[in-house]
């Protein structure tokens, strides 16, 4: 299976709607997830000329879970390195935090989005952006040490993300966590994405933030954390178990991963979530789920096991997503899409 390649122009086209591109500012999925007033890493989406990423692209990563905690207007006055940039009456350096929102520096330090004791940092100098996280296999769930995460942005990956120009480019620790900051402002339309491949993983994309409302400016911390890389092997052993699906539709849309397609997870904290079901917002959608079984050996038509992994196959491009758990609804929402050549992961993080 071939690792890594050009993602179509779908699959940015998508971006547009991916789960946000995976920012921490609301109350909709992400990414690389998907989140009501948790945040969702939309990060995940993306397209084919005919479907599209999760973030998001990404998915999406999304992600990209169309993570953002509320909408945070671009700043209108002053210049982007006064103290003006700050948000009065938010929590000071050193306060306890779970969205960058928390923050009067809009700076929130998590490490992973299931962090629960995180705290107020101080805001990236004049404007800059400033990327945390750590690398995470999505099999194991373990984290990645050793590995290199390129950041671009979602418009210039249009002509392929393996061209486009990096944001950003750094090597993840022995503990998988990465921490860069752009040189300059970060600048583009639809948000920025963290792309993962080489070695044993298939070229993966998790959406990490998204402009302010209205602006191509960014915030001084990226909203998802949790930076995913799918392992090539993996994507093989599942397009096996999926070529025995009884619907045609399953088996043309594969292989995972060359053919597009969303790798999902519904969690909580670190834990899967059973008995969840990722639904489409529209009656009319293309797209088809299935869960992998509680052995791991399987695909089912009905619902999540205790590992709370989804695969979504041929979703419309910027296709909405939410997720209902044991007959529920979350109001948690993510956006979708399937992109050629690469893998996008959508999350759902229940509260």
């Amino acid at each position: 299976m071939q690792r890594t390649s050009l993602v179509t122009l779908g699959l940015l086209t998508a971006l547009v709607a991916t789960v946000g591109c995976g920012d921490d500012k609301g109350t909709s999925t992400d990414a690389s997830t998907a989140n009501t007033s948790t945040d969702t890493e939309d990060a995940t989406a993306t397209a084919t000329m005919p479907t599209g990423t999760t973030d998001d692209m990404t998915a999406g990563t999304a992600s990209t879970e169309d993570t953002t905690e509320g909408t945070t207007e671009a700043p209108t006055t002053g210049s982007v390195c006064e103290d003006g940039m700050q948000m009065p009456g938010m929590g000071a350096e050193g306060s306890p935090c779970t969205l960058n929102a928390d923050c009067e520096s809009e700076t929130c330090m998590k490490w992973t989005d299931t962090q629960t004791d995180a705290t107020c940092g101080v805001r990236a100098e004049c404007g800059n952006t400033r990327f945390i996280g750590t690398l995470t296999d999505f099999d194991t769930k373990e984290p990645i040490p050793n590995v290199e995460l390129r950041v671009v942005g979602a418009l210039a990956a249009i002509q392929g993300i393996e061209s486009a120009v990096d944001i950003v480019k750094v090597t993840s620790g022995a503990n998988g966590q990465i921490d860069a900051t752009s040189a300059t402002p970060v600048n583009t339309g639809i948000g920025v994405i963290g792309v993962v491949s080489g070695g044993d993983y298939y070229l993966t994309a998790t959406g990490l933030a998204q402009p302010y409302e209205g602006s191509t400016l960014y915030p001084p911390l990226n909203g998802i954390h949790d930076i995913w890389a799918v392992p090539s092997a993996k994507l093989t052993e599942w397009s096996g178990y999926l070529m025995t699906d009884a619907d045609m539709a399953v088996v043309d849309a594969l292989p995972l991963g060359d053919n597009g397609g969303v790798i999902g997870l519904v969690r909580e904290g670190t834990k899967g979530v059973a008995d969840a079901v990722v639904v489409p917002e529209k009656d009319t959608s293309t797209g088809i789920v299935r869960y992998l079984n509680e052995d791991g050996m399987g695909f089912n038509a009905d619902a999540t096991s205790s590992n709370g992994v989804f695969v979504l196959l041929s979703p419309g491009i910027a296709e909405k997503y939410t997720v209902e758990v044991a007959g529920q609804a979350t109001n948690l929402w993510g956006t979708a899409g399937s992109a050629k050549m690469a893998s996008f992961v959508l999350i759902f993080n229940v509260p």
